[in-house]
């Protein structure tokens, strides 16, 4: 009865051949490190890209949150002596410096001929001088 392993054989090379198969070779973990390395460094300009977007989404919603709340403090004015055009700075979350502007137009109502005035808010990031929103809205002013 032969009781010998089916891999097993009379051949001088198949324990050589057997062994050879056994676990990773080193020529395989280079060749994987090599590929992950390419993989990495392709997705890096992805990633990079991802996080530039989502600071300036992050920018622009700070700027746009300003801009409309300067707006409301506007619509609250219902007298010409009331218009208060001006700039300042603010700084974000994320310590981005931006400046808020607040123009006005001219106000010069009766009481017969109530006016509508002009108010544009501009917000622009103070260290490129980008403007990064831009809003005009009217404001009905029916009192001297």
């Amino acid at each position: 009865m032969n009781t010998s392993h089916p891999r097993e054989s009379a051949s001088p090379l198949a324990p050589r051949l057997q062994h050879s198969e056994d676990g990773v070779g080193l020529i395989e973990i280079v060749v994987a490190l090599l590929l992950l390395a390419a993989l990495a460094t392709a997705l890096v300009p992805v990633l990079l890209n991802g996080l530039k977007q989502a600071s300036s989404s992050a920018t622009l919603a700070t700027a746009s949150q300003l801009a409309n709340d300067e707006l409301e403090r506007a619509r609250s004015w219902k007298r010409c002596s009331d218009l208060s055009p001006g700039t300042y700075n603010v700084t974000d979350a994320r310590a981005v410096q931006l400046t808020l502007s607040t123009t006005v137009g001219s106000c010069s109502p009766s009481p017969e001929n109530p006016a509508s005035v002009a108010v544009t808010v501009v917000v622009t990031r103070l260290d490129t001088n980008v403007v990064i929103t831009s809003t005009k809205t009217y404001i009905f002013i029916a009192e001297l």
